[in-house]
């Protein structure tokens, strides 16, 4: 059950905020472009806005008393739906690849998937920070924040999906 509702909050938030958001400025698509595929790019909308525009997921209540480390929505820097990332103020280039990363897992995997493999991680893992998809864009966003030369996001992501690390 929890699964089709996130499927279905992500849905209505990439419907609400994907009218107001605009494209990825020039300069962080050339300066990410070594890293993602240009159609993501392309593809991704940004809205900045604080407080963030963005309800919390319907069980969200329910996880915490269930003893669940999940962060509650108002107090988050950034948070993606499919291709739309809202965020609460501009971003810095660490963020917006973390955010990157989740907009070609969504691609990648699509909103189902993604969605019972965000829910399965945190229920095994009891937190935020135990999720292997957020463990996978922590792992990439600090590949990049040390500097390391242009890396194929889709490819590692790919190479996560092969390997069942999700």
């Amino acid at each position: 059950m929890a699964t089709p509702l996130a499927a279905l909050y992500i849905a209505v938030h990439r419907s609400r905020l994907g009218g107001v958001a605009r494209p990825l400025i020039a300069n962080d698509q050339e300066v990410l472009r070594p890293y993602f595929h240009p159609s993501d790019l392309r593809r991704v909308r940004v809205v900045e806005s604080d407080p963030l525009p963005v309800s919390e997921p319907a069980l969200t209540d329910t996880l915490r008393r269930l003893g669940l480390s999940f962060p509650q929505v108002s107090l988050v820097e950034a948070i993606t739906f499919g291709h739309v990332i809202a965020a609460r103020e501009p971003m810095a280039l660490g963020l917006l690849f973390h955010e990157l990363v989740h907009v070609v897992q969504f691609r990648l995997l699509g909103v189902p998937r993604f969605t019972w493999l965000y829910a399965r991680g945190l229920l095994e893992g009891g937190s935020y920070e135990s999720i292997p998809l957020e463990r996978c864009a922590f792992h990439l966003e600090e590949r990049y924040r040390r500097g390391e030369a242009g890396f194929s996001v889709e490819m590692e992501v790919l190479s996560w999906i092969r390997e069942h690390r999700f």
